[in-house]
């Protein structure tokens, strides 16, 4: 709760903007330090230009360079670095294959903080995205170090939010809508 306050005070946003309101719906994130996953497409990256005809085969045919560079920020993309800089946990879980220049538009055009973990597929890993990200994020409801946080993933897939409730209690998931509410009240954008 305390580092809501100054995370609030530090963006000189007032006490109006309600430091409490990522706490309506779950008060036991009140005593915690939650860990924030974020998804990239269609979550925090508009790359809708590059789904072709919706298979893993068309989307990296059309991971040109020319087309990352044409995707745009999405409104959540700019918690990433907010919530990381107040000291939140941040992790970004995207089921995409990360090239070099998939790289250049995340630290370049997106401003990832250096220090948070990006999770990415594999070249050749066809899992579906709800087995995908269940698998690679196991070790948050499993490890010892993290078992006991609250894990909040934001995610458009109602597939992969379901999934990873199914990780365990302390694994909650948002889709964009709530997240959007969440921060616009806690930030007061």
């Amino acid at each position: 709760m305390k580092r809501l306050k100054i995370c609030v005070e530090k963006l000189g946003l007032g006490m109006e903007a309600k430091p409490t309101a990522l706490l309506i719906k779950d008060r036991e994130l009140e005593d915690q330090n939650p860990i924030f996953i974020f998804d990239l497409d269609q979550t925090t990256i508009n790359s809708e230009h590059r789904v072709g005809h919706g298979s893993l085969t068309s989307w990296v045919r059309n991971s040109t360079r020319e087309n990352i560079m044409n995707d745009e920020l999405m409104f959540l993309s700019q918690f990433i670095g907010i919530l990381n800089n107040v000291g939140f946990e941040v992790i970004v879980c995207t089921s995409r294959v990360l090239g070099k220049d998939d790289w250049e538009f995340l630290y370049a055009k997106m401003y990832l903080p250096s220090d948070v973990k990006v999770i990415h597929r594999h070249e050749g890993d066809t899992r579906e995205p709800e087995l995908y990200k269940k698998e690679r994020l196991s070790y948050l409801a499993n490890f010892k170090q993290y078992s006991n946080k609250i894990k909040i993933l934001i995610d458009d897939n109602s597939e992969v939010r379901k999934s990873f409730r199914e990780l365990g209690k302390n694994c909650k998931a948002w889709d964009i809508p709530y997240a959007e509410r969440e921060f616009k009240m806690l930030f007061g954008v």
